[in-house]
C-alpha cells in the first residue's frame, strides 16, 4: 500500500508541475491566436487544468470530447447557426418556442441594445438583467427603491463593449452573438433564501445522461455556489470534487423531474451534446439557458465520472 501511495504522490506531483508548465504558455495566449491555431489554444487550456495534453482524435474523458466537438463545430460552418442561437440568451427563446415549449419561458420585459433605452419606472420592483453573450454578466435587482441606476448603467455599458470573450478557452461562438441584454422576471423559490436551485441536464445525442445541480449561489459572487451531480434517475453520484460542495445538503427530486427530462431531451434533439438548464418555480418548469461549452469545456468532475460520460457518448451513437 505504501508503494501505491508513493506512486500516486509522484503522479500528482508530475501532473501539478505539468499544469503549471502549460498554464504559463496558456496565459500568454492572445484571443486572436485562436483563429491562427484553434487546436493549440484549446489543448493548452486543457493542459493547464489537467496536466497533460488532450487527444482530440481519441478522447479519454468527456472534457476532451467536448473540446473535440467544439473544434469540429468551428470548422463546420453549418453548425454555427444552432450554436450561436442557443448560446444567445434572447435568440434561444425563439428556438424554445419553435420546439413547442414556449410555455416554459420566463416572462421577458424586453431586449435592449443600450441601457439608455430602459425606462426603469415601468419595471417591477424586482427583475433580472442578463447580457445575451458571454457568461456571468447578470444583475439581480431585489428592491428597485435601492437601485443605483448610474452604477448599473456604467456596469452594463462595460458589459456591452465588443470583446473577445471565450476565445482563449475555445468558446468562439460567443464572439458571434450581438452584444445586448434582456430584462426578465425575478424568480423566487419558497424555502430557498439564497438562490434558485438550478437543474442542469447533460444531454448527449438527445438523451439525458445526468443532472448537474447548483444551489446556494451568491448572486454577486458567482463562484460561491454548491454543486452536486445526480444520474438520470436522481441518484447522487461522486461526480463533483468535494471542494465544490462544502455545505452539501440533500436536494429533493423536483416534482416535475420526468417532465423536465423530456423537455431537456426535446430541446437537445439532433445535438451531440448540450446542457439544458431548467428551474422549478411555483409548481411550474421554467427554462434557464442552453450551453455547448459548460465551464469552458472543462468540468470539475472526477476522472472516473468523465470516463463514464465518454462511454455513454459512445453507447448513444448506436441508439
Amino acid at each position: 500500500m505504501k508503494g501505491l501511495d508513493l506512486i500516486g504522490r509522484i503522479r500528482r506531483t508530475i501532473a501539478c508541475r505539468m499544469r503549471k508548465h502549460y498554464y504559463k504558455q496558456w496565459i500568454k495566449i492572445k484571443p486572436q491566436d485562436f483563429y491562427d491555431n484553434p487546436e493549440r489554444v484549446t489543448a493548452l487550456w486543457y493542459g493547464s487544468r489537467e496536466g497533460r495534453m488532450p487527444n482530440f482524435k481519441q478522447p479519454i474523458d468527456f472534457n476532451e470530447r467536448l473540446m473535440a466537438l467544439n473544434l469540429a463545430a468551428y470548422y463546420d460552418q453549418s453548425q454555427w447557426p444552432i450554436r450561436v442561437t442557443c448560446a444567445d440568451k434572447y435568440a434561444v427563446r425563439q428556438y424554445v418556442k419553435d420546439k413547442g415549449l414556449g410555455d416554459i419561458l420566463n416572462e421577458c420585459y424586453g431586449v435592449f441594445d443600450s441601457i439608455d433605452e430602459v425606462d426603469f419606472g415601468k419595471l417591477p420592483n424586482q427583475f433580472v438583467l442578463k447580457t445575451t453573450q458571454g457568461s456571468g454578466n447578470n444583475y439581480f435587482c431585489l428592491d428597485k427603491t435601492k437601485l443605483d441606476v448610474k452604477s448599473l448603467k456604467d456596469k452594463v455599458k462595460d458589459w456591452l463593449q465588443p470583446d473577445e470573450y471565450g476565445l482563449t478557452t475555445g468558446e468562439w461562438h460567443y464572439t458571434m452573438i450581438k452584444p445586448r441584454f434582456i430584462i426578465e422576471k425575478y424568480l423566487y423559490m419558497p424555502g430557498e433564501d439564497i438562490s434558485l436551485i438550478d437543474y442542469k441536464f447533460h444531454c448527449i445525442h438527445g438523451y439525458v445522461y445526468g443532472e448537474y445541480v447548483c444551489y446556494d449561489r451568491d448572486h454577486y459572487q458567482s463562484h460561491i455556489v454548491n454543486y452536486d451531480h445526480y444520474d438520470a434517475d436522481w441518484n447522487l453520484t461522486e461526480g463533483v470534487i468535494p471542494a465544490f460542495h462544502p455545505t452539501q445538503r440533500p436536494i429533493p427530486k423536483p416534482k416535475h423531474f420526468e417532465e423536465m427530462k423530456k423537455i431537456a431531451e426535446k430541446l437537445s434533439e439532433g445535438l451531440e451534446y448540450v446542457r439544458v438548464d431548467l428551474y422549478e418555480v411555483d409548481n411550474k418548469i421554467v427554462f434557464g439557458e442552453m450551453t455547448f461549452t459548460p465551464m469552458g469545456n472543462y468540468l470539475p468532475y472526477t476522472h472516473a465520472q468523465l470516463v463514464d460520460m465518454e462511454q455513454y457518448y459512445e453507447r448513444t451513437l448506436n441508439k
